[in-house]
This record gives structure tokens, sequence and C-alpha cells, in this order.
């Protein structure tokens, strides 16, 4: 039930986001991300919380990281979110997808950890584009490369995703040797 509730919720999140970006409403996503993060904690055993809100954090800083990247060579462009934003860092919906994105290796992706790396790496690259139409669809974001964006970020969803997946994982692991589980 968690694996389908999350995978709803974060697209609900995701969606808010995007059309609230398009709206000019970019603070809509991080409310709607804050609370699926909020209901995720939740589902997660109290005496893993703190270690999934670290992990939470470093997924959320290293994406807005790599797509501020990406704005910075022209890329990606954000047209319906005021500056600064999108020229120093991403707007904070970005940052909100990206930590909704880190909720789903404990549940809705967590299937991807008994199939090899190029398994995460192929839904990754593929759902990194289909979200990216999605929100030019929507006008909240646009690309800066034509096709080239898609490339770029078809390269960058193929890295993260089993990055994201597998490092959950490792996570996990070495977290339930030390408590000899």
């Amino acid at each position: 039930m968690k694996i389908v509730a999350n995978c709803l919720l974060y697209n609900l999140a995701w969606f808010a986001s995007v059309w609230g970006a398009k709206q000019g409403s970019m603070w809509l996503g991080m409310l709607a991300m804050g609370a699926l993060v909020a209901l995720h904690m939740t589902w997660v055993p109290r005496g893993e919380r703190w270690r999934e809100a670290r992990f939470l954090a470093l997924v959320c800083l290293a994406g807005s990281l790599v797509d501020t990247g990406l704005a910075h060579l022209g890329v990606l462009r954000y047209p319906t979110s005021p500056s600064p934003w999108g020229v120093w860092f991403v707007p904070p919906w970005i940052a909100a997808l990206w930590l909704g994105f880190g909720t789903m290796p404990r549940f809705s992706l967590g299937w991807l950890r008994g199939w090899p790396w190029p398994a995460a790496s192929v839904l990754g690259a593929v759902g990194g584009v289909m979200a990216f139409l999605g929100g030019t669809g929507i006008g909240s974001i646009a690309p800066g490369w034509g096709h080239g964006t898609h490339a770029v970020l078809a390269l960058e969803y193929a890295i993260l995703t089993p990055l994201l997946v597998f490092g959950f994982a490792r996570i996990q692991s070495a977290s339930s040797q030390r408590s000899g589980d």
C-alpha cells in the first residue's frame, strides 16, 4: 500500500509543483512536497528517521546543485520563475521535486534494488525526460539546448536514479549491520 501511495502522492505533488510554478506560485510545490515528506517520515521506522532526513536532504541538495549547473550551462530554463531563481540557484519548486524524489527509493522505486544497475538507468533516463516533457508542456520549464536538453537530462537521470536507489540500499545495509539486524 505504501508503495502505491508513495508513487501517487509524489506524482500529485509533482503536478502541484510544476503547475504552481506556471501560475507564479513557486511555493505550492514546497508545500505539496513538504506534506509528502511529512507523511513519508511517519512511514519510516522511528529509529531510522534521522538517517532518512539526512538522505532526503542529500538528495535535495545534490539534485538541486546538478540542475543549477545545467541552468548555468543554459541546458534548462525556468521561464515562469522570477530572478534570482534559476540564475543563482534552482527555484524552490525544483528543489522540492528533488526532496520528494528522495522518498521514492524506500517505497515506490525499492523494487529496482533487486535489478541490475542498467534497469535503474534506463528507467531514470526515460522517466526523467518524460517528467521534463510534462513540465515543458505545462510551461514551467523550457529546454535551452533544444533536443540536446533531452539527451543531457536522460544522462543526468540515467546516472542519478541508480545512485539514488543503490545508495539508499547501501545506507540501509550499513545501518542494519551496525544495529545487528
